[in-house]
């Protein structure tokens, strides 16, 4: 069950590129330890998150696992860059699928922790 949009600035919903790229993720393995099985798909900063004007929440996601996604909710841990693993999934999103994140919103994830 799916939570209604919020009425933020940027509260819309997924549009259909974005939510294509999640139900990718939710096919891939842990991006921290690899675990198999279907993923949560975390947003790193929500739903609503904007870097440099472009709005990237949605595109913004890492597939995770139960154990990851608690390590990372309650202990504050991550498994390193949010942001370089972000454009390493996109890359592989890119090889299985000819699609990819508009440039703005690459390059705003990219520059978001430099």
């Amino acid at each position: 069950m799916q939570r209604k949009p919020s009425k933020n600035r940027n509260g819309r919903g997924p549009n259909a590129a974005e939510k294509a790229f999640q139900g990718w993720l939710k096919e891939q393995p842990c991006a921290w330890c690899g675990c198999d099985g279907p993923s949560i798909v975390d947003h790193c900063k929500g739903a609503t998150f904007g870097h440099n004007k472009v709005h990237i929440g949605h595109w913004f996601c890492i597939p995770q696992c139960v154990e990851c996604d608690t390590q990372k909710t309650i202990h504050g841990k991550r498994g390193g860059s949010e942001s370089e693993k972000w454009l390493e999934l996109n890359e592989s999103y890119f090889c299985a699928t000819q699609k990819c994140a508009p440039s703005e919103v690459e390059w705003s994830i990219w520059s978001w922790d430099k």
